[in-house]
């Protein structure tokens, strides 16, 4: 069942301004499947922006706002990822601790977006979100010291990664995470399986910030167009890019209309499909 939408509240961040509907995606440490849940989220969203927050001991070098415009970069980043799914603009602020709620509200005057999606931990420190996801592995181990403040703020806890636990060692599991944060929903990934698992996310993510914002359905408009284009039931990721461009959707839309149809994208070599 989703969650009722839940208007935004009021942050000092925003005071002033016009707030966003605000989805974050927060994780236990890297590399545990926060940049691509945040990439299908912002795929499925029908306008949003995005932006990585990434903490540093001391003030950066050069901009500590700086925008991503390379959606192809190699190896792919954060903001890169977020960017080839759609989000526009994707900001990335590199900030410390003690001056991030200036930065973050110096970033958000830069977007014009109803929805935004934030990438990172520390955000929570200082703004409320509508939606508020947390990604962990099968344990606590190796938990960053900011993890356990967005744990505890999280409306859904992701359980990722190989090795979940089962039986009574889930049960431990959701005990634990329950104790730090009572309202917790889980969502077990070895469970569910990865697409079932992200479904769920998207589902309680348009449940908090509207429906009409966010959905897995594709544009019969979208399918229409890749129809058209297609040829002997394939089209060329150059073709998918440029069509996406004259619709002005997310490439990924492009090419979840092409897996509606049975349609396979070829020649593909930037990771977009």
């Amino acid at each position: 069942m989703r969650d009722e939408v839940c208007p935004s509240s009021p942050d000092g961040v925003f005071f002033g301004m016009e707030r966003p509907r605000v989805i974050t995606v927060s994780g236990a440490n890297k590399d545990i499947g926060k940049s691509s849940l945040a990439a299908y989220l912002a795929a499925r969203c029908r306008s949003c922006a995005g932006m990585k927050v990434s903490i540093h001991a001391e003030r950066p070098p050069g901009e500590v706002i700086l925008e991503e415009t390379d959606p192809a970069a190699s190896p792919a980043t954060d903001t890169s990822r977020l960017l080839a799914a759609g989000a526009r603009p994707v900001l990335w602020v590199r900030s410390t601790r003690e001056s991030l709620a200036a930065d973050l509200r110096e970033a958000f005057s830069r977007l014009d977006a109803q929805v935004v999606i934030v990438e990172g931990n520390s955000v929570l420190e200082h703004l409320e979100p509508d939606y508020a996801v947390f990604i962990m592995g099968p344990t606590f181990e190796g938990f960053k010291p900011s993890a356990f403040e967005a744990i505890a703020r999280a409306h859904t806890v992701v359980v990722n990664g190989e090795g979940a636990p089962r039986g009574g060692e889930m049960l431990e599991l959701e005990k634990r995470v329950k104790e730090l944060n009572p309202r917790a929903k889980l969502v077990v990934v070895c469970e569910l399986g990865r697409e079932k698992a992200w479904e769920m996310v998207l589902s309680r993510a348009a449940g908090r910030v509207g429906g009409e914002q966010m959905s897995d359905e594709v544009d019969e408009r979208v399918k229409e167009a890749v129809k058209e284009r297609a040829e002997e039931g394939r089209i060329p990721c150059a073709v998918a890019l440029k069509l996406a461009e004259e619709l002005e959707v997310p490439a990924l839309e492009v090419g979840r209309a092409a897996n509606a149809l049975g349609i396979k994208i070829v020649a593909c070599s930037l990771g977009c499909f």
